[in-house]
């Protein structure tokens, strides 16, 4: 234990971290808007789930899918990260500087859509699926 300390305190001595910050701003265009579906999803249901909520799901739901993929479109958009292509090419578009950063439009967008696909998908339901 003593020796995963030291080379813990090495490793942060040694490693320069600020060259983590674009992977970790990668992350979070992807998980912030997934985590936003994710609520949005356990909130229509009632802030439960129950065990035909889990196994009986479709195995593909393209309305959270769709979800997702507005809001880490809106993160990449607000705060273009990855390659260099691709950061340029964003920039060129203009995004906006709110002033508040990329995590809570994009959480924002995609509970807000997440909440709408959930719903409409649990009314659509046939009534002999078990709820």
């Amino acid at each position: 234990m003593v020796a995963a300390c030291v080379a813990a305190t090495i490793g942060a001595l040694v490693i320069e971290l600020g060259s983590y910050t674009s992977f970790l701003y990668m992350l979070g265009s992807f998980f912030v808007p997934l985590f936003g579906v994710l609520l949005a999803d356990w909130l229509v249901a009632g802030a439960r789930y129950r065990e035909a909520d889990v196994f009986g799901a479709a195995t593909f739901r393209p309305g959270p899918v769709v979800a997702w993929l507005a809001g880490f479109a809106v993160y990449q958009w607000l705060f273009p990260q990855g390659p260099g292509w691709w950061v340029d090419l964003v920039e060129r578009t203009n995004p906006p500087d709110l002033g508040i950063g990329a995590s809570l439009p994009s959480f924002g967008l995609a509970l807000a859509l997440g909440a709408a696909a959930s719903y409409v998908a649990r009314r659509a339901r046939p009534a002999s699926v078990p709820v």
